[in-house]
């Protein structure tokens, strides 16, 4: 029986218009986009966030958590740098141009620190690839523009000196401190230091004009009891006195007039005065004493967001949001800085996206937006957590670049780089990453991927159950459809599926058995396959939908049924 999928809609649809580029992911080096003219106009980008390798010399992977914890997860980037041939010459090309001479300049004292401290060259080639790729962010970020740099303590002195050279130090606005750890202590190799609980976002704007949306934090607990003591009898809003009288008195032209029997110099004209005293907002605790102004605290906007952010914390392990992206970043953190930074339908730009937060933020806050990764995994995991977070979307509507979009493109990445197919497929499909590293051979009877899914069951808080996933970009054995079951029950999931090209589907067919499992919306086959002419297409495994289901002509999430 072939497996019940979804359509979301044709994956090669035209492209916007550059004037109203929005909703298109990059699977590409970011220097690549951003030198590209006619995918980046000059000046077209209002707001650009940037988190990039920090130089941690560290490899992230993508976790699985509870499945097998002795198979090897999948590297999703290498933050480490050496100096090569190619830095030579993007050092030379910096030295040539008369503005961006500083720049080298900078490099080079990096390269000295480095030798000094016997380094491979580790921090100036790093900095080198991150100048040349802010020098052409410039170019793109509109006049009234903002960028925000993403860093932690590694780089941040260098990165600020780049940002200076490349914006203009006058253009420096503010170094956000984020924090975004509890406390811990940080005690590797014996080490006796603080800490390291924060991040820095490097604040910069294009010019001296620039977008800015004022963002309020409520006022804390301890505030609002010393200042707004009085509680409003019948509604219950809280409330304090203040000062109506006229400062500095007739020499700033304030009024002098009786009110309530007591004369002085007062802030309101008379006419202004009696309104107010007909509103009930003018109060006199009692005769003789001067009257007051009664200033809601539900009236007031709160306190101007600081630079010390303090209220946004790490992802919760458990949290829907989290997608086991290393170097995930809270959904509310980058809410707040295109709420603060970006004009309505404004376009944001994130050159390193890695799972797509800004994007989805972006997309929440009614704002354009434009995603680069150089990973085509990364490409294809932004582009279904999207979908899956705006049921009102379709592939029509979220465009990618530098991925197959056919199957003559599909077969020849099959044939390049085996594994780099293995991650395109899994990214599309929306799996969370592959257990074996994709820079090494695997078994057959691997896994190269896991999908999450939320089954529906009437009066049960949803929980995620897994799909084990495996790509075969060539010949598919019966042995290796054997093979997925074997491994379904040996890492305790509850499906399987087989992607291969369609010419191989009817191996999987004919092997896969006829097992099931359930939910309360419907039955599905433990074992299936998935063709990759189907999968550009837009179909999906036949699998409780990754925690969303069709009802009623909306799609809710799971745990809105469960609620409901």
């Amino acid at each position: 029986m072939p497996p019940r999928t979804r359509r979301r809609g044709n994956p090669n649809a035209p492209s916007s218009t550059v004037s109203n580029a929005n909703r298109i992911l990059y699977s590409d080096d970011c220097l690549n986009v951003l030198n590209d003219e006619m995918a980046l106009p000059t000046g077209s980008v209002d707001l650009i966030y940037l988190d990039p390798p920090f130089n941690s010399k560290s490899i992230y992977n993508l976790p699985f958590a509870g499945l097998d914890k002795d198979t090897r997860p999948v590297a999703a980037f290498a933050d480490t740098w050496t100096w090569g041939a190619r830095e030579d010459d993007l050092l030379r090309e910096l030295n040539a141009g008369p503005q961006s001479r500083i720049l080298a300049d900078i490099v080079s004292v990096a390269q000295r620190v480095d030798a000094q401290g016997r380094g491979s060259g580790g921090m100036a080639a790093y900095l080198l690839n991150m100048a040349v790729r802010l020098l052409a962010m410039r170019r793109v970020l509109a006049p009234t523009g903002s960028i925000y740099l993403h860093c932690d303590d590694t780089a941040v002195h260098y990165l600020k000196l780049v940002m200076d050279a490349v914006f203009g130090a006058g253009n420096f606005r503010t170094d956000i401190i984020w924090k975004r750890a509890y406390a811990h202590s940080d005690g590797k190799q014996g080490r006796k230091q603080h800490g390291r609980i924060h991040d820095v976002l490097l604040f910069y704007t294009k010019g001296d004009d620039w977008t800015w949306n004022p963002v309020y934090m409520p006022h804390d607990k301890e505030y609002v009891e010393k200042f707004y003591k009085f509680t409003e009898e019948g509604t219950g809003r809280r409330y304090q006195l203040t000062d109506l009288t006229g400062p500095y008195g007739a020499a700033k032209g304030n009024p002098r007039y009786e009110v309530m029997g007591v004369t002085r110099y007062w802030r309101y004209s008379q006419e202004r005065m009696q309104g107010l005293i007909d509103a009930g907002r003018v109060i006199q605790t009692k005769p003789g004493t001067v009257p007051r102004y009664k200033r809601y605290l539900d009236e007031m906007p709160g306190v101007p967001l600081q630079d010390v952010w303090t209220d946004i914390g790490p992802i919760p392990a458990q949290a829907r949001e989290r997608l086991g992206y290393p170097t995930q970043k809270p959904l509310a953190l980058l809410e707040r800085i295109i709420a603060a930074s970006c004009p309505d339908e404004g376009l944001v730009l994130d050159p390193f996206c890695g799972c797509g937060t800004a994007v989805h933020a972006a997309e929440t806050l009614g704002r354009r937006w434009l995603g680069v990764d150089i990973s085509t995994f990364s490409v294809g995991l932004m582009r279904g957590r999207i979908l899956r977070n705006f049921p009102n979307l379709t592939t029509d509507d979220v465009l990618v670049r530098g991925v197959p979009i056919n199957v003559a493109d599909a077969e020849a990445l099959a044939a390049r780089d085996k594994f780099e197919f293995e991650k395109w497929v899994c990214g599309a499909i929306g799996a969370e990453g592959m257990f074996h590293d994709p820079g090494t051979p695997g078994a057959d009877g691997g896994v190269d991927g896991v999908l999450k899914f939320y089954p529906f069951r009437l009066g049960r808080r949803p929980k995620p159950e897994f799909a084990l996933v495996q790509v075969k970009g060539g010949n598919v054995t019966p042995d290796a459809v054997k093979a997925l079951k074997t491994d379904v029950d040996r890492f305790g999931a509850t499906a399987g599926v087989m992607v291969c090209f369609n010419r191989h589907m009817r191996t999987v067919e004919n092997q896969r058995g006829s097992e099931t499992f359930s939910d309360d919306a419907g039955t599905y086959p433990v074992i299936q396959g998935l063709s990759v002419e189907d999968l550009l297409a837009d179909l999906q495994p036949d699998l409780p939908l990754y925690g969303r289901r069709a009802q009623g002509g909306r799609i809710s999430s799971q745990a809105e049924m469960f609620n409901s």
